[in-house]
């Protein structure tokens, strides 16, 4: 193994301490596992705050093939968990994600950011970084900035203001990372500056994307298929809700996901072309553009506002 690469490792011992907490043994297969690092396992978070051997002994630091329990985990991982790179970008970008929802839904337009850096020099970059982001509209706000670690001060004012804390190679106190969790504060920490302002572009991006309005007619469930012509199906239908009429687009929906939109080309109901069917109504409905519906799919009626 490498010891200077990203530290990967396996889950091969897990348990609920009544002293200690959460507890995981890791077996680290790649790079350098170090006290004090951020960790993922498989969507479990944490700050390594405690590291010991097979003898017990405490460690600092794990190289490649070494077995070390580590504490400081929110939840007890499975065995079998993975440590990498890629589990902390998954839970970054649910975290990201979940702050774009959250902005979304207040009528606040720009992003508060605290800044904290390791010193001013750093400090002055990221400042300066930020006033271009935002050299066509105040998209970034600048609550407050300056240099040190991050304390709890720092996640209060956050809470306060609704905005998010964003540091350049500091740490973050204990007493402020657990508080950010009970406030639901997002704490970002960051060495390479061109990382950060590509997260803020995304946040912005996603807070300020303008969700399409639609109105829904109707949902039906398709229960049956029927072959037509060379390549066309008919699908045999019940409206579970709203209704149907031959004029609006129609999306077909499988586990949530959107797989086909196409518009009504004949709406039957017992042979008989209708130009409408209700609530509790079974239907065959034949699409315009073919899409590839299956039987337990939905199909549902809309048009954009």
């Amino acid at each position: 193994g490498d010891p200077d690469l990203e530290p990967q490792g396996v889950v091969i011992e897990a348990n609920l301490d009544k002293f200690k907490g959460p507890v995981a043994t890791v077996l680290v297969r790649n790079g350098t596992l170090k006290k004090g690092s951020e960790i993922v396992l498989n969507g479990v978070k944490g700050k390594i705050r405690g590291m010991f051997d097979y003898t017990g002994k405490s460690v600092d630091e794990a190289g490649f093939s070494t077995p070390v329990e580590i504490l400081g985990l929110e939840a007890v991982p499975i065995v079998g968990a993975t440590l990498g790179k890629e589990e902390a970008e998954v839970v970054k970008k649910k975290e990201t994600q979940s702050l774009i929802d959250k902005l979304r839904q207040t009528e606040e337009k720009s992003l508060g950011v605290i800044v904290k850096a390791d010193k001013q020099g750093s400090l002055e970059a990221i400042e300066d970084a930020l006033q271009k982001f935002n050299e066509e509209s105040e998209h970034v706000k600048i609550v407050s900035s300056g240099t040190g670690d991050i304390t709890e001060a720092d996640v209060k004012l956050a809470a306060a203001t609704r905005s998010i804390v964003i540091g350049f190679n500091v740490k973050i106190a204990n007493v402020a990372s657990k508080l950010a969790e009970s406030e639901r504060v997002l704490i970002r920490t960051y060495t390479i500056i061109y990382e950060l302002l590509d997260e803020l572009e995304e946040v912005v991006e996603g807070m300020l994307k303008v969700e399409a309005l639609e109105e829904v007619f109707g949902t039906a469930q398709v229960l049956a298929e029927f072959p037509y012509g060379k390549d066309q199906k008919i699908a045999g239908c019940k409206v579970l809700d709203g209704y149907f009429t031959r004029g609006p687009r129609v999306r077909i929906i499988r586990n949530d996901e959107t797989i086909g939109e196409s518009k009504i080309k004949s709406l039957k109901k017992v042979r008989e072309e209708v130009t409408k069917v209700e609530k509790g109504d079974e239907f065959g409905l034949m699409l315009d553009a073919p899409v590839d519906f299956q039987i337990g799919d939905l199909i549902q009626s809309f048009r954009l506002l």
